[in-house]
């Protein structure tokens, strides 16, 4: 009876077990990671991603895997603590980077708002009561920009990575988890505010302004007048600093992405 074909991990069943844990992390990322798990992107697609970077990074990783693939083929309530912690870290790393791309999204939000696009007593019926026509052209720019500019290669690069910082078989740092989501909130709220800076100071001077010509003129309906002028003042605006805008989200995108977990980590010498 001929054996199992061997390879560096082991047999084939072992490399076998390497190539599923690997799998659970690295779908469970681009599941969640903006550009790579958009609900626009076909199923298809998405799963044909999640094998060719497994694939791909197999081979960098495999021997951080030797020891625990072969205790998952023996004991099936740690296969199962082995696969739960996996996709623990993917999502992780991949919702992390989808919350600093959120930054865009808001920051159209907050320029809806204040240039009177968006109201709450008028919910749009296709994007529903708190969205805007600008915020969705800003979650289809996301991917758009992500896909054209390089900057999907960061999130891998995390995820291969983050085999050092999270060993699979070990309990995830829950606690560094939950800071470094606080602090990519919170530096994705400063940058959206800082791109829709122009938009909130007009916005909040406009009104002022209606309301001293509104007591210099008491008899004319000052806000009825001048709400179609706010309203093509700001889309104007947006034409010509939506450029600027999304040049300056990608750059700051990329510097922020940097810091992901597992970026920049060097693989150990064996």
């Amino acid at each position: 009876m001929i054996g199992d074909p061997s390879f560096s991990g082991g047999s084939i069943a072992v490399l076998a077990a390497m190539f599923l844990v690997v799998l659970c992390r690295v779908s469970a990322m681009v599941m969640a990671a903006p550009g790579l798990g958009d609900t626009t992107s076909p199923m298809v697609v998405r799963a044909g991603l999640a094998l060719a970077i497994t694939v791909m990074i197999l081979p960098v990783v495999q021997d951080r895997l030797v020891e625990v693939s072969g205790q998952a083929l023996h004991i099936p309530s740690l296969a199962v603590a082995i696969i739960a912690g996996e996709l623990l870290c993917g999502v992780f790393i991949g919702w992390l980077a989808r919350v600093i791309a959120m930054a865009i999204g808001i920051s159209m939000q907050m320029v809806a708002v204040f240039t009177g696009l968006a109201s709450v007593i008028q919910p749009d019926a296709d994007l529903g009561a708190s969205s805007t026509a600008i915020s969705h052209m800003a979650s289809s720019l996301i991917p758009v920009i992500f896909l054209s500019t390089g900057l999907y290669v960061l999130p891998m690069a995390a995820v291969v990575g983050s085999y050092n910082l999270f060993p699979p078989g070990h309990m995830p740092m829950v606690g560094d988890m939950t800071r470094s989501v606080t602090e990519a909130t919170s530096q994705t709220f400063a940058l959206a505010l800082q791109l829709a800076a122009p938009f909130v100071l007009i916005g909040t001077l406009w009104p002022a302004m209606l309301g001293v010509l509104n007591r210099l003129l008491p008899a004319i309906q000052v806000y009825s007048i001048a709400m179609p002028a706010q309203l093509l003042g700001g889309v104007l605006l947006l034409a010509m600093l939506i450029q600027v805008m999304t040049g300056v989200w990608q750059e700051r995108m990329q510097d922020l992405l940097m810091g992901l977990p597992g970026i920049g980590v060097t693989a150990p010498h064996h």
